[in-house]
């Protein structure tokens, strides 16, 4: 057999040695293996993640949404622009990681940027609204991300409802018998709002009473037959004598509501993806709302910060 001969077993292993060499010069001088490029010999192609182009074209909006919303020129603005460049980062660290390029993921420049405020106003409200409407568009996203991407989209419907734009994400609420964690912490923040409501007065006792028909919204959508009924009472975190103690009251109420459904999500998106995210959308946004209004600060993803 000739010395050259390919079918030599020395040969061979000469072969796949300078296969591995080549790949791993290619991978470790960082080439870049495009989702099109032409398929090459022993050079690994990379595949596309699960609904790859609706989470690129996310980063891009979301990018867009801080720029604008930093333009509004209030406090609001402010903190909105904020989160959104937040949910940015880890959104396009995420997306890097796997192997997006980084071009898919870069925002064109707005004309909306340089509007006049008040349309802006409404032209955020209307997009942060049509984003959050979209959350269950997103169930055929990486089963790791879909928490991080109902999250996400709770901040959208809080947005959209402070900008005086309300959104309701589309889809039925979660089958089966539902998430009794959430449904319990929903429970447990309606009493402590009755609580509220009950040992204020004015003003004050209207905004608790305002607040209490939103989570009880809420929690009437979590409930499912079969469920345990409620408990008679729950204990206070603390003595509720003052209107200062109402505010702490409803401040922690909603505050320790909103790290529960966070903690429920994996539930809530476990049997259903596309209904999990748009229940989560809205009862994440709907308490994220009421945590605003008391007093309490947006965050990009409620109930995982």
């Amino acid at each position: 057999m000739p010395a050259d001969d390919p079918r030599r077993p020395g040969r061979r292993l000469l072969l796949a040695g300078t296969g591995t060499v080549l790949l791993g010069v290619l991978t470790g001088c960082g080439v870049r293996l495009e989702d099109d490029a032409p398929r090459l010999p022993l050079v690994p192609t990379r595949r596309p993640l699960p609904a790859q182009d609706l989470m690129a074209a996310l980063v891009r909006d979301t990018a867009v949404l801080a720029a604008d919303a930093s333009a509004l020129g209030d406090d609001l603005g402010t903190d909105l622009a904020t989160a959104h460049r937040r949910q940015v980062t880890v959104l396009r660290t995420t997306l890097l990681r796997a192997g997006v390029p980084a071009d898919a993921l870069d925002p064109t420049p707005s004309p909306s940027s340089t509007a006049d405020p008040r349309g802006l106003r409404s032209d955020v409200a209307a997009r942060e609204s049509a984003a959050a409407a979209a959350a269950s568009s997103f169930a055929a996203a990486p089963t790791e991300l879909l928490p991080t991407l109902a999250a996400l989209h709770a901040q959208r419907v809080a947005a959209a409802a402070l900008l005086g734009e309300p959104a309701r994400p589309t889809g039925d609420p979660p089958a089966g018998t539902g998430p009794t964690d959430a449904l319990s912490a929903l429970r447990r923040a309606c009493y402590l709002l009755e609580v509220a409501a009950a040992r204020s007065a004015g003003a004050r006792r209207e905004r608790a009473v305002v607040t209490l028909g939103v989570l009880r919204a809420l929690r009437d959508d979590a409930a499912r037959p079969g469920q345990p009924p409620p408990a008679l009472g729950y204990p206070l975190p603390f003595a509720v004598r003052t209107g200062a103690d109402v505010d702490r009251l409803v401040a922690r109420a909603t505050t320790d509501l909103r790290s529960s459904l966070g903690a429920a999500l994996p539930a809530l998106l476990a049997t259903d993806a596309p209904t999990g995210l748009a229940g989560a959308a809205r009862w994440l946004g709907g308490v994220e709302v009421e945590v605003h209004r008391w007093g309490g600060s947006l965050v990009p993803f409620p109930g995982l910060t």
